[in-house]
């Protein structure tokens, strides 16, 4: 069994909130990072740190081959999946229907596993880096109020524009549902998984996971055992357990 506990489902460190409990670790899908919180990355991780970063630029040139996400779809039903899995010359036979998609193995399916936590760290620095302009553009306006005049109950967003609009919050802008069984492909058995992300938790609340107490916890931590089914309503697709996972969070502020 493991003591580990890893920051769920954000990697990037930039997206934990609040204080973190001192053994929490972000997950290391093999990107590099320069950061002061603590990362795990395991050591059995198929590809190496060039050959993720190769594998998605790969990827990202033929995504940028549609203008629209939807222009994707018949891609997709020929096997966009085995893209994480193969070269780049065999992504292309198999989506073009030369070539019949083979039965992934146990090594093809954490290459694959891999590579999504990697796209979606990618995703994050993007979400992160359109955030960090929120102080800037804060700043900017209010600068320009003082010129204008305007009082504090006076807003340039009161023409319809909130302030929720303006800055996205990542449980709303990222796709994260899927990522939990990708994680757990590395993860040893016994890991629990932490969640800073208030709007994460109360999605999850939505879905029917119910937290309560950890037991014996000093911190006022509270836990939800996810099994089998709950884990196929967070996924939306079935996924093999061989344990049950245990989400801990802060109890939200109701």
């Amino acid at each position: 069994m493991s003591d580990m506990v890893v920051h769920f489902p954000w990697l990037h460190p930039k997206l934990g909130y609040g204080p973190l409990p001192d053994s929490v670790v972000f997950f290391d899908p093999g990107v590099d990072m320069v950061t002061e919180l603590p990362r795990w990355r395991p050591a059995e991780l198929p590809c190496p740190p060039a050959e993720v970063r190769s594998m998605l630029r790969s990827y990202m040139e033929f995504g940028e081959r549609f203008p629209r996400p939807s222009d994707m779809q018949a891609y997709q039903a020929a096997g966009l999946d085995n893209f994480y899995t193969d070269t780049t010359m065999d992504i292309k036979s198999q989506l073009t229907g030369r070539d019949a998609p083979k039965e992934p193995s146990l090594g093809d399916l954490r290459r694959q596993a891999q590579l999504l936590l990697a796209m979606a760290l990618y995703r994050e620095e993007q979400f992160v880096a359109i955030c960090e302009q929120e102080g800037r553009f804060e700043a900017a306006r209010d600068g320009f109020a003082a010129v204008l005049g305007l009082d504090d109950e006076e807003s340039f967003t009161q023409p319809g524009v909130s302030d929720e609009a303006l800055f996205p919050r990542a449980c709303v802008e990222l796709p994260w549902k899927n990522l939990l069984p990708s994680l757990l492909l590395f993860l040893p058995l016994g890991t629990r998984l932490f969640i800073s992300d208030e709007d994460v938790v109360r999605e999850l609340v939505s879905m029917d996971l119910s937290f309560s107490p950890c037991e014996g916890n000093p911190a006022g931590l509270v836990c939800c055992v996810v099994d089998a089914e709950a884990a196929e309503r967070v996924c939306g697709r079935r996924i093999d357990l061989p344990e049950p996972v245990i989400l801990t969070a802060r109890p939200l502020n109701l």
